[in-house]
């Protein structure tokens, strides 16, 4: 059976495994000035988060259309493909999962839509744990369950140079209400089961940074693991190093997507781990 694997771009996947995987990736919409623009398009990461500070209107953010995602799955059918794979941001964070849904029940062939709970490579790594799996035959049908067990594994944790980017975007409630960005603190986020949980502050960066030190160095046999970064490509190397001699998996190196990067704010440091499977060891 000839399937396609299709996901959006919040799923912060470098572009050689997009390739080397046949993933098809929509582009998620940056709003600026009045402006719409394909995420990753236009622009660099670098350059965007240099700028962000200084821009005179706050950046929002919006999914690709539902005409978008039904002219891309009747094309895949078109050109062969027996069913569509779509794996989504999080329905709790993003319209993307509702636009998508939308689509696949327009479409003349069989789209199975899933809801990754994550976001960043939180969602990546489970496009590439779908992969795996239908390279070893398991039935699409069967993906969505497999996956399921596969989130209880990941892992996304972040610290962010302020809340005040988080506060803007409205997308999270406690942050509305939060004094961290007031008190100049370095707030933790983790993303479980698709929404965005507080996991409290420190008052300095070099202290926040050894808090996600210890704990990516918990003893854990992982599978994947990537350190995420906003323009803060310096620090997340040093991380990398310290981190290289106990890493037992090829870790990658993310500047987030500006899409989720306008909500996120510059400098902010983080990490996605997928631990082993030890029921299967």
């Amino acid at each position: 059976m000839n399937i396609a694997l299709v996901t959006d771009s919040t799923c912060d996947l470098p572009s050689d495994l997009v390739t080397a995987h046949k993933i098809h990736v929509v582009p998620n919409i940056l709003v600026m000035d009045g402006r719409s623009v394909e995420d990753n398009k236009e622009f660099t990461r670098q350059d965007f988060y240099t700028q962000l500070p200084d821009m005179a209107t706050f950046p929002t953010t919006s999914t690709a259309s539902v005409g978008t995602y039904q002219a891309l799955y009747e094309q895949l059918f078109s050109d062969g493909y027996d069913q569509v794979l779509s794996i989504h941001c999080s329905n709790e964070l993003s319209g993307i999962f509702n636009a998508v849904s939308t689509a696949a029940q327009s479409v003349s062939g069989q789209v199975i839509v899933i809801d990754s709970r994550q976001v960043s490579l939180g969602l990546g790594f489970q496009i590439l744990e779908a992969i795996e799996a239908l390279n070893q035959g398991v039935s699409p049908d069967s993906i969505a369950a497999r996956l399921q067990h596969i989130r209880k594994r990941l892992r996304l944790v972040a610290m962010l140079d302020t809340l005040e980017y988080v506060r803007r975007s409205g997308r999270v409630s406690w942050a509305r209400a939060s004094l961290g960005a007031l008190l100049n603190l370095k707030p933790f986020v983790e993303v479980i089961d698709g929404k965005v949980l507080s996991m409290g502050e420190v008052r300095t960066r070099k202290k926040g940074i050894a808090r996600l030190l210890e704990m990516m160095q918990s003893p854990k046999p992982l599978k994947r693991f990537a350190l995420l970064h906003t323009n803060a490509e310096e620090d997340a190397r040093r991380l990398l190093e310290t981190l290289a001699p106990d890493m037992p998996t090829i870790p990658l190196l993310v500047n987030v997507t500006t899409v989720i990067g306008a909500h996120v704010g510059p400098n902010g440091l983080g990490f996605v781990a997928l631990l082993q499977d030890e029921s299967h060891q």
